[in-house]
């Protein structure tokens, strides 16, 4: 007998994970899947800006996410060539964070499934039907 979901997330990285966790949380039968598995690199230059830290801290992460020894950022500074921008993340003192894809993606997988997402690692999805 096929299992049905309120919801299938495809892509289990910064995006999907915190999708699946939100729907879980709500109650929501949740399905997320990955063709890699975790944790796993990938090519990414990213840093988490205040408005994210915001959002790991209200779901409980943020301090995973600080025990992986990732160094807080309180200063910013942008080389443009003849000009470089400077300043803080935020004037209310919230740091900025550049944890490791293997780290960050790793958090958002697991907290999805401790949400209650059923989690299908290296599953490729070759298509959709309607």
């Amino acid at each position: 007998m096929a299992k049905t979901y309120d919801a299938i997330v495809v892509g289990a990285r910064v995006a999907g994970s915190p999708t699946a966790m939100l729907l879980a949380r709500k109650g929501y039968d949740v399905l997320l899947v990955d063709r890699a598995s975790f944790p796993s690199d990938t090519i990414s230059t990213h840093l988490i800006h205040p408005p994210g830290i915001n959002a790991l801290q209200r779901w409980g992460l943020l301090d995973k996410v600080v025990a992986s020894g990732c160094p807080a950022i309180d200063t910013y500074a942008f080389d443009f060539g003849p000009f470089t921008l400077s300043g803080a993340p935020d004037p209310d003192g919230t740091v900025a964070y550049g944890p490791r894809r293997t780290v960050l993606d790793k958090v958002l997988l697991d907290a999805a499934a401790e949400a209650g997402a059923e989690v299908r690692e290296g599953f490729s999805v070759e298509s959709m039907v309607h």
